[in-house]
């Protein structure tokens, strides 16, 4: 293809849709786009799983061998496998300045095909009836009689017992109707999409729901650079709708909002914190936050792997199986808390074991002390559901628990360092100084992503397991570290004059 070609691809076809400027770009900046980070490598690399998986829907099919990059030998090969009236995967297919490889089509007995795209959200989206719109525009174009179109998603009532049924664990539905409803005007998008990379210069498309809708832009960075720090959307809960008028009207700063605009008690604080370059600490509720713990203190926190495909028996899609734990225990407030941890080093439900430390270290009374508690007690819940045995222990802890982000999520503390966020990931460096920056793993996702992945992958070193093994250490003890230095920092807070 020569760049002034300007065919389009479906994820070209689908960022067009999405913003003009992030298709432009595509085409005349494309060393612009980072490359994708860790966490978005492991949602593509997932994608392929649930896509290889699925064609055992299909069995008996075939698939052209040629690379990605030499396009036209791949519609070559799949042309000589239309004629086999196979399943085929990811074929090729060309029509006018459409081109796309569908996941699966199916024969029929007629000399039609079915269409099947695999998604691996456990629901449809919008964006996926553009996706086979424009499918079935591209293979029709190309000389297929397209039947049925179906996309098929993950079932997220299925439970993992033994080898993954696909056909359980996948949903196929009918989506042929609104197709035909949306064909007709793919190819006037399409005319649409080429003029504007005719163009010489970038539209000039300003800021706006488009960026995260349906899809986070990866040319976020650019494009939104032009705001401070302190702008709009740091705001707590602040409605993305109203920000993106004022940002229209030359409104960016949180200093020039103006003083008629509505604003939440929370979103006033932050305000007022900014322009007075001071932290607001309510000494009263702070303290009755202190006054409902009780000695000894356990800070948890659970590091969990779920992915699309469950790995481990009793589980379901995206249930999130915890396969770590961190546990300091402070019993006297002058001293140094004791560190406790777990991490399953094998490829066995980890959960037995992980819930069998956790109850000979947990001590009959104190609170138990978590960042956004809720996690930690979903899955503690849905891990005694499957081992029973442990439910009444569970039970007699459930009401101990208490959540270390209220006095943030409530505004009784809140230190204009932390650029309106509550997260334990804002809240440690603001408070305390403190940071995550060099670890080798530095937040969940993508603790739980590289786990994943050096646990279930075929062919991993070594070497790169236990690097990864150690970095899971380090990262979930700091994240309880952190909760005991932010809860030091409140105490003084409360207890000063």
């Amino acid at each position: 293809m020569t760049k002034d070609d300007f065919s389009l691809s479906k994820s070209k076809y689908l960022a067009g849709l999405q913003c003009p400027k992030l298709l432009w770009m595509h085409y005349h900046a494309k060393e612009k786009f980072p490359p994708a980070d860790p966490q978005t490598q492991a949602r593509f690399d997932q994608g392929n799983i649930v896509t290889d998986l699925s064609h055992a829907l299909f069995p008996g099919g075939v698939e052209p061998k040629g690379s990605h990059e030499d396009f036209a030998g791949l519609l070559k090969e799949t042309e000589a496998l239309v004629t086999q009236r196979k399943p085929i995967y990811e074929g090729a297919f060309k029509y006018k300045r459409s081109f796309a490889r569908p996941d699966i089509l199916k024969p029929n007995k007629d000399s039609s095909w079915d269409l099947y795209e695999v998604k691996s959200s456990t629901s449809i989206k919008d964006v996926y009836y553009d996706d086979v719109t424009f499918q079935k525009y591209c293979y029709e174009g190309a000389g297929l009689k397209i039947r049925k179109v179906y996309i098929v998603h993950i079932n997220n009532e299925y439970v993992k017992d033994g080898p993954i049924n696909p056909a359980a664990l996948f949903t196929q539905e009918d989506v042929t109707d609104r197709v035909e409803e949306m064909v007709g005007s793919v190819e006037g998008q399409i005319d649409q999409m080429v003029e504007i990379l005719r163009q010489k210069v970038c539209p000039d498309i300003k800021i706006g729901l488009q960026c995260g809708n349906p899809y986070d832009c990866a040319l976020k960075d650019i494009c939104w650079s032009f705001l401070p720090k302190e702008n709009l959307f740091i705001l707590n809960r602040f409605n993305k709708k109203k920000a993106f008028e004022l940002i229209g009207s030359g409104i960016t700063h949180i200093k020039d909002i103006p003083k008629s605009h509505s604003l939440t008690p929370s979103q006033r604080i932050q305000i007022d914190c900014y322009e007075s370059g001071k932290t607001k600490i309510d000494k009263a509720a702070i303290k009755d936050f202190l006054g409902d713990l009780s000695l000894p203190i356990h800070f948890l926190d659970f590091e969990t792997v779920g992915p699309a495909v469950p790995v481990y028996d009793s589980s379901g899609p995206y249930q999130q199986v915890p396969f770590q734990f961190s546990l300091h225990i402070l019993k006297d407030w002058a001293k140094p808390a004791a560190h406790h941890g777990f991490l399953a080093t094998g490829t066995n439900d980890p959960r037995p074991e992980l819930l069998s430390k956790l109850k000979s270290l947990i001590s009959s009374e104190g609170t138990i002390l978590s960042y956004n508690m809720s996690f930690e007690l979903t899955c503690l819940r849905s891990s005694v559901e499957v081992h029973e045995e442990y439910q009444g222990w569970f039970k007699s802890i459930e009401k101990r628990f208490m959540d270390l982000i209220a006095p943030f999520r409530g505004f009784s503390y809140y230190d204009p360092k932390q650029m309106g966020r509550t997260s334990i990931k804002n809240v440690y460096p603001a408070l305390t100084g403190g940071s995550y920056e060099g670890l080798e793993i530095g937040d969940g996702g993508t603790a739980s992503s590289e786990y994943a992945r050096v646990m279930f992958s075929e062919g991993i070193a070594t070497a790169d397991k236990d690097r990864v093994l150690k970095g899971l250490e380090e990262y979930c003890k700091l994240d309880t570290q952190a909760m005991i230095d932010v809860l030091q920092v409140l105490k003084k807070a409360a207890s000063a004059k």
